[in-house]
């Protein structure tokens, strides 16, 4: 049987130049329903013409990257204190005098600022043998 393999992180999901900057098959649907099936809320938008992105997720209502005064969209650098905490203690190069700042959401790692819960689903859901049919 003829087969269309793309190859792709979840990680894309949350990079403004994720899925080929936009330019192709985009998957970030499918991470935001893993996200949603631990009881959070997934925030997507597209960022211009770049990509279709994750930009907030929420649990009971709050955000869990973002203070709640941020619009969205905007201030995709004003990471929540526990946040800037968990990119600090998880990449040493965060406390490093040389780096200017942290990144903003579209360009620092998720795997810095996401809750534990969500990478450990997440790299449990998409695994090298994870497929999507095609309908």
């Amino acid at each position: 049987m003829p087969r269309v393999i793309i190859s792709w992180e979840w990680e894309d999901a949350f990079s403004k130049f994720g899925f080929g900057d936009g330019d192709g098959w985009n998957g970030t649907h499918e991470v935001e329903g893993e996200i949603e099936s631990l009881g959070y809320e997934v925030v997507t938008d597209t960022w211009g013409c770049h990509n279709y992105m994750i930009f907030d997720i929420k649990k009971d209502g709050k955000s869990i990257l973002f203070p709640e005064d941020k619009e969205h969209g905007h201030n995709l650098d004003d990471w929540l204190p526990e946040v800037e905490q968990r990119i600090g203690d998880r990449d040493a190069s965060a406390k490093d005098p040389r780096r200017r700042s942290l990144e903003p959401l579209g360009y620092e790692e998720p795997r810095l600022y996401l809750p534990d819960d969500i990478i450990k689903h997440l790299d449990s859901v998409f695994t090298d043998e994870w497929e999507e049919p095609y309908d």
